[in-house]
């Protein structure tokens, strides 16, 4: 690991007035873990920014503390965490212009992003203004570990759907299905969709649907027809044998239910005496114009997000004053919440024992020196209370094993979390369509993770297409080198790479020498030429051609010293 940056006082008072004081260049700044270990990869961020962006590291300790006493409020790093400061930071030192990456909750791509972002901004002022208008489209998939959904909308445009108008316990990849249609609110190129309350009307007595089984003991479990709508079964509703719940039901299981209307309760579901054969009523729909929220082919996420990881705890705890406004917990899986309930009541139990306990020793002493007490209700007492005291200890071990239990789940799910966090952006990033429609789709879904929310009515995808060599000549690309192509792909389909140094953007020319002509087309397009790779052998090239009316054509990915068009 290379030496860290910034250790001392004095180094801590040198770039404090880096970041406030005037720049060229973004600044990158990552922090160290509690123990010196950086959790970006530094060495990368250094390669890919070069000429881009500054990169400096920092330890975690004295000199984020000394950082923090030095900055604006909330404007530090610590604890592993990582953040870019714009040039003109210092003009306007708000916390929100830089945003504070968490190792666990972003990698090295979205730190390079951020810097990419900050370079060439344009004024707010000179964004044309959006309308806002419901829409309906057809979902083609998710982005940003599925907190944003690639729609179709229904007249063939292509936007992202957040989760901005969702609650908590509704997460965006439960309330949409990829291929099947959904509606919102369109507030320029973003899709808000709308969530409904649960109709439970729609399931007549004796019909039969679906629900989703969120906890199991031996004698009962729950279920939910809607995240917002759970339902008991009992031993009996469960097996018609009545054997324990657990042999028949699993936590995550979608089941067939069959609905009773009973008095006195709102709804009743039985699974012992479903019909196989019967037709099912379809699931809820948890957004307007959204597809049923259950299929018996379809995994279901979870039902809210993991809390936040032990080593964002760890970082708090490291650095106890390095953050001004403490973080608010995420909600819990429906299993951990049965559980901490299961370890709440055993708490109320040991209070009460403990009560029961105190006043039987009170009375045994009180009447051990009462002349008319005797030895044999003396002797019930002391039995009684040899008895509270076994009780008090087994429930004592209960909860001990019960909030173990609970560590060890939420341990395995956060690691379960980030293996599939890890695995689903491998994937994404290692199969791509080599064809002309998985190029488009690439061009999109880079474009929606790379761009902020509110920039992208600054740097829209302006119209283009895909030249009869492009998708060709990425065939030798491997796959980092193709990551990196399709960013430049997007830069240039945006306007971006002319705010942008290291692109080194310029218009290619008929030959090597300054007074050469540029190189134009018939139909009056011109050549240009933009870097994807830098300070690497047979960096690569694009080019495309700017034509009339600001239609963009991707031509082809060349090595650094070949000029055809």
């Amino acid at each position: 690991m290379s030496p860290i940056d910034i250790t001392t006082p004095a180094e801590v008072e040198a770039l404090a007035s880096r970041i406030l004081g005037p720049r060229t260049h973004p600044l990158v700044l990552v922090s160290t873990d509690a123990d010196g270990h950086l959790l970006f990869d530094v060495d990368r961020l250094r390669s890919e920014l070069d000429g881009v962006a500054d990169v400096v590291t920092i330890a975690t300790g004295t000199a984020t503390h000394l950082l923090e006493n030095l900055l604006p409020p909330k404007a530090h790093a610590f604890g592993g965490a990582s953040r870019c400061y714009p040039a003109d930071f210092g003009h306007d030192p708000d916390w929100q212009r830089s945003h504070l990456r968490f190792p666990t909750h972003a990698d090295t791509d979205d730190v390079i992003n951020d810097a990419m972002a900050q370079t060439g901004r344009r004024t707010v002022e000179s964004a044309p203004a959006h309308r806002i208008r419901r829409v309906s489209g057809i979902v083609r998939g998710f982005v940003a570990d599925g907190t944003r959904a690639m729609v179709q909308l229904d007249d063939g445009s292509t936007v992202t759907a957040t989760a901005a108008l969702l609650p908590p316990d509704i997460p965006l990849m439960a309330a949409l299905v990829v291929g099947r249609p959904v509606s919102g609110v369109l507030d320029g190129s973003e899709l808000h969709p709308e969530p409904i309350e649960p109709d439970l009307d729609v399931f007549d007595d004796g019909s039969h649907t679906l629900a989703l089984v969120v906890k199991v003991t031996d004698l009962r479990a729950t279920v939910q027809l809607h995240p917002r709508v759970s339902v008991v079964l009992r031993r009996r509703d469960v097996d018609a044998d009545e054997g324990p719940v657990g042999d028949v039901l699993n936590v995550g299981d979608v089941i067939r239910v069959r609905v009773r209307h009973e008095p006195g309760r709102t709804l009743a579901l039985s699974h012992a005496d479903v019909d196989p054969d019967a037709p099912l009523v379809p699931s809820l729909a948890l957004v307007a114009g959204g597809a049923p929220w259950l299929s018996e082919d379809r995994p279901v996420p979870d039902a809210a997000p993991d809390p936040v990881p032990d080593a964002a705890a760890s970082a708090v705890a490291a650095a106890p004053a390095a953050s001004a406004s403490p973080a608010q917990p995420a909600p819990a899986h429906p299993a951990d919440a049965a559980t901490r309930a299961d370890v709440a009541a055993l708490s109320r139990e040991i209070a009460a024992l403990r009560g029961d306990l105190l006043a039987l020793t009170n009375l045994v002493a009180r009447l051990g020196g009462a002349p008319s007490t005797t030895d044999a209700e003396l002797g019930r007492l002391r039995t009684e209370n040899d008895q509270l005291h076994a009780k008090l200890a087994q429930e004592r071990a209960e909860r001990a094993s019960a909030e173990a239990k609970l560590a060890e789940a939420s341990q395995d799910r956060r690691e379960s979390g980030r293996a599939l966090r890890d695995a689903r952006r491998a994937a994404e990033r290692s199969h791509v369509d080599a064809t002309a429609d998985g190029i488009r789709f690439e061009i999109e879904r880079t474009w929606g993770n790379r761009t902020a929310p509110g920039e992208r009515t600054l740097w829209p995808l302006r119209e283009y297409r895909l030249g009869p060599d492009f998708v060709e000549s990425l065939s030798a690309l491997d796959e980092s080198q193709l990551s990196k192509a399709v960013r430049a792909c997007v830069d240039a389909i945006t306007g971006r790479d002319k705010e942008i140094p290291a692109r080194e953007l310029h218009r290619l020319r008929t030959g090597e020498g300054g007074d050469d002509a540029f190189v134009v087309r018939a139909d009056g397009g011109r050549c240009m030429r933009s870097s994807i790779e830098q300070n690497a052998p047979g960096a690569r090239r694009l080019h495309y051609w700017e034509l009339p009316g600001g239609v963009i054509e991707l031509s082809r990915v060349v090595h650094h010293d070949e000029m055809r068009p």
